[in-house]
């Protein structure tokens, strides 16, 4: 049924709805709270007040963040806006580029800033603690849209409450600030909060669940070590600074391990079942449905009105979904690139009849493999592709002017294979869990961790694969294990007996589907096999320096005539000949070159992760600068990745290096 947000409600109850700003009124004050200090009341209603501003540019940011990317494509029905992101020609009076809503989120976050008693206590307990880091995070989140849109942007931080002010601000072009100046005022903006030894309790909650999705409240705010996180990442692509990479580490860490608030990867896959690769399990698509989504996947999502009439509402499902609004067109379909980004993964089985009868069995490389199968291309490689992806073709004899074949996301569709209306999607996700432990890999892999970063791809991190010195070399364990905690009381972390615990034993006596006899309950599933098969046995899938300089075991071959105390001789010899050949390894993977080696190669790999999880979500042209920052030290390869957009052999020009940022609009 159609509800409209308990946030509407509110605001209109109270007064303080937010008006609409243009490329002239940027920085206009757009709260009737401006003028008057908050009273205890106030601030709830304040604060709903910024969650309404995050419902204005969610879908902006996605968009923006997809559609000028290179894993969607247009098509003669896409919109003249979306036309202009997809080749990265964007005009002033394009809907999507309205750094005034970004503004108005920021604005509304000072003037919150500015007015509450911060400093009021009960019972010792700072009141407005929750609502403070709130907005601050909020603020954070947005300034750091804005200079990965645009660049450099104009910051400011006291309230906007005349037009005057405003226009003092946009005029004053030495007061603007690029996305490391940003960083560096957000970091030190938050960090204090980061000591604190709570974690979601630092984020407000003001009853048990959200009407329209069931989901808590708190989920409204973003969680302080997150962004911080988040923070970290960006600067230290940008800077190239080890530093911000292990503090990124930190972060992440301390939120996704918090004791008692542990976030496991979840376990939805779409996996072949058995070895014949004539069935396969597309439950990967049912982690975008609500109660997957409430349950376990997002961390932060923003509500939205579902009716035009009640106020801020998303057309993103138009964007990506055949709907009747649309006559049934979406306006942006999956790109080649996306194809055979796809189509370019191992994907296999583990299967497992006995302890002495295992095998891996790999899946087809070519659709011929797969020829019983509508649209057998699909089934090549990661499965979360097709996953994601349904069509049909649906003919109406009554309405030509109606698209006969039909796209629907299912990231926006609540992991349905369909709509049936054109009801408007109630929630946007700000984070989800998977796309944080991506994040947190990359964090770990530059800040010098190579071999830990590519176990959340093929193991997933735990304590059993944390000690498996085959994994993880005790040089990174030892250099991992220095890496102290900001949040927790003992101010260490002990990353393997007492963080990631979810899962004691690896998932190497699971059989595909998980249905052998002593199948293992697994909820800390590595990212790589949500969609391509059983990665933690895939000999396809490695860190290819592995294979240079890396010494074997010699052969374990006792002469057969051996008594008890010769077998016993050899085998103490044995021992001592591969703990050389560890100790020589040791130093190998250690040394600058090679660890060097291996991370470049770790980082492409996380990319392609990311690709494969994140598609359709804003994530992409993001994710494609802080690789290209880090790697190149500019922009050259998002451009070459975003140009290849419609296939590797089909080269084009869709954007340039002085067209990644966009212009803020002319006053």
């Amino acid at each position: 049924m159609k509800t409209k947000a308990i946030i509407f409600s509110l605001l209109v109850l109270l007064g303080v709805g937010m008006t609409t700003t243009s490329c002239e009124d940027m920085f206009t004050p757009e709260n009737s709270l401006v003028e008057t200090d908050l009273t205890p009341a106030d601030t709830l209603y304040q604060m709903m007040g910024i969650v309404r501003g995050m419902q204005k540019v969610i879908d902006k940011s996605i968009i923006l963040g997809e559609v000028r990317a290179d894993l969607v494509d247009i098509n003669a029905y896409t919109t003249t806006d979306l036309q202009e992101l997809s080749k990265n020609n964007v005009g002033d009076e394009n809907a999507y580029n309205t750094p005034s809503d970004f503004y108005g989120v920021v604005n509304l976050c000072n003037v919150y800033l500015a007015k509450v008693d911060s400093l009021q206590e009960t019972k010792g307990v700072k009141k407005y603690r929750e609502e403070v880091i709130a907005a601050k995070t909020f603020r954070a989140w947005a300034y750091l849209e804005l200079a990965k849109i645009y660049g450099t942007v104009p910051f400011y931080t006291d309230p906007i409450t005349t037009a005057q002010e405003g226009e003092d601000v946009i005029d004053d072009t030495a007061n603007r600030k690029g996305l490391v100046e940003v960083c560096d005022f957000l970091i030190g903006d938050l960090f204090d909060y980061a000591s604190i030894d709570e974690n979601n309790a630092l984020r407000p909650s003001y009853s048990s669940t959200y009407t329209n999705a069931n989901l808590p409240y708190s989920k409204f705010f973003i969680p302080v070590r997150l962004m911080l996180a988040e923070l970290y990442l960006y600067r230290g692509s940008f800077t190239h600074n080890e530093s911000d990479f292990v503090n990124a580490v930190r972060f992440y860490h301390d939120f996704l391990a918090f004791t008692g608030e542990e976030l496991t990867t979840g376990s939805y896959r779409s996996y072949w079942i058995g070895n014949s690769f004539t069935s396969f399990s597309s439950s990967y698509s049912n982690k975008f449905s609500v109660s997957a989504a409430r349950d376990a996947e997002w961390i932060a999502f923003v509500p939205m009105d579902t009716i035009k009439y009640y106020g801020n509402y998303t057309d993103i499902r138009s964007v990506f979904n055949a709907q009747y609004s649309n006559n049934y067109y979406a306006n942006v379909n999956p790109s080649a690139r996306y194809m055979e980004m796809s189509q370019a993964q191992s994907n296999c089985v583990y299967v497992y009849n006995s302890a002495t009868d295992v095998d891996t069995v790999y899946a087809p490389t070519t659709k011929d493999g797969f020829s019983d199968f509508e649209n057998p291309e699909r089934y090549v490689g990661d499965l979360r592709y097709n996953s994601n992806l349904y069509t049909f073709n649906l003919a109406d004899m009554y309405h030509a002017e109606y698209s006969v074949n039909r796209q629907y996301i299912a990231k926006y569709t609540g992991g349905s294979s369909r709509l049936n209306n054109d009801e408007r999607i109630a929630y946007l996700p700000l984070f989800r869990k998977s796309m944080v432990y991506l994040h947190f890999a990359e964090a770990l892999n530059r800040a010098g961790f190579p071999e830990t970063a590519f176990a959340i791809l093929k193991y997933g991190i735990s304590d059993t694969v944390l000690e498996d010195r085959t994994k993880i070399s005790l040089d990174e364990y030892t250099r991992l294990k220095e890496i102290t905690s900001y949040g927790f009381a003992s101010n260490a972390a002990d990353w393997d007996e007492d963080i990631f615990i979810t899962r004691d034993v690896w998932a190497g006596g699971m059989s595909s589907g998980g249905s052998a006899s002593n199948a293992i309950n697994v909820n800390q599933w590595p990212i790589h096999c949500f969609g391509s098969g059983d990665a933690w046995c895939n000999k396809y899938y490695y860190i290819p320096t592995d294979s240079s300089g890396i010494l074997p075991y010699p052969e374990y071959a006792p002469a057969e005539d051996l008594d008890v105390d010769g077998l016993a001789a050899y085998d103490e010899q044995y021992k001592a000949d591969c703990a050389d050949i560890d100790t020589l390894n040791m130093e190998y993977i250690a040394s600058e070159p090679i660890r060097s080696q291996r991370m470049k190669e770790v980082d492409k790999l996380i990319l392609m992760e990311e690709a494969l999880e994140g598609a359709y979500e804003g994530y992409r042209f993001y994710d494609l600068m802080r690789y290209s920052m880090y790697n190149y030290g500019n922009l050259s390869y998002l451009v070459e990745a975003i140009n290849q957009r419609k296939g590797a052999e089909n080269p084009g020009s869709y954007i340039s290096e002085g067209k990644v940022y966009l212009s803020l609009p002319k006053r």
